[in-house]
């Protein structure tokens, strides 16, 4: 078998010896073809960085301006809504006024005819009521009718009784509500 020695470095050392110039010519120009291709690249990205920045601001008042109208838009938007809500609000309770004035123009025009007497009117959010009296009983259904036909929900009796003093028939006629105006409330 072959027997050989290590190797030891502190035992055999070898001299530095600096690079010849041969050496650092060779190393010299991938070196400078390195700092102009990173000068080149920094140089181009200045300028984009700048090119980029130039177009910023006028793009941000462009995207301001957008904006702004967007939000006026939405502003005409939901002011023209809700003028067109109370349009038809105001729509709903004129046709509801008038409703109520057929009534009473029907109401005054059976005090002159029949002989009615208006005992009570009264209202609450879910019906109309009419206390009333009348000379004759056979009258009643009549006035139910006429009633019915001049306001837009039909009218019943509710109750009916024979007086005495002065002679005649207490009734109490109801009706639903009107229907709701457009906006949600009853007046």
């Amino acid at each position: 078998m072959l027997n050989v020695p290590s190797l030891n470095l502190l035992r055999y050392p070898s001299p530095w010896r600096m690079p010849d110039a041969q050496c650092w010519r060779h190393a010299l120009w991938p070196l400078l073809a390195g700092l102009v291709a990173g000068s080149a690249l920094v140089l181009w990205q200045v300028r984009w960085h700048a090119r980029l920045q130039a177009e910023r601001g006028p793009l941000q008042a462009s995207l301001q301006l957008q904006q702004r109208q967007q939000a006026e838009l939405r502003q005409a938007q939901a002011h023209a809504q809700s003028q067109s809500r109370m349009r038809e609000r105001a729509s709903a309770w004129q046709q509801q006024r008038q409703q109520f004035m057929q009534l009473h123009t029907q109401l005054s025009q059976e005090v002159s005819d029949a002989g009615l007497h208006l005992q009570r009117w009264q209202a609450n959010g879910h019906k109309l009521s009419l206390q009333l009296w009348l000379p004759h009983p056979e009258r009643v259904p009549g006035l139910v009718a006429r009633l019915t036909q001049a306001s837009p929900q039909p009218w019943t009796v509710h109750s009916l009784a024979g007086q005495a003093d002065p002679p005649g028939v207490q009734a109490v006629l109801e009706a639903a509500w009107p229907a709701f105006p457009a906006g949600g409330r009853r007046p």
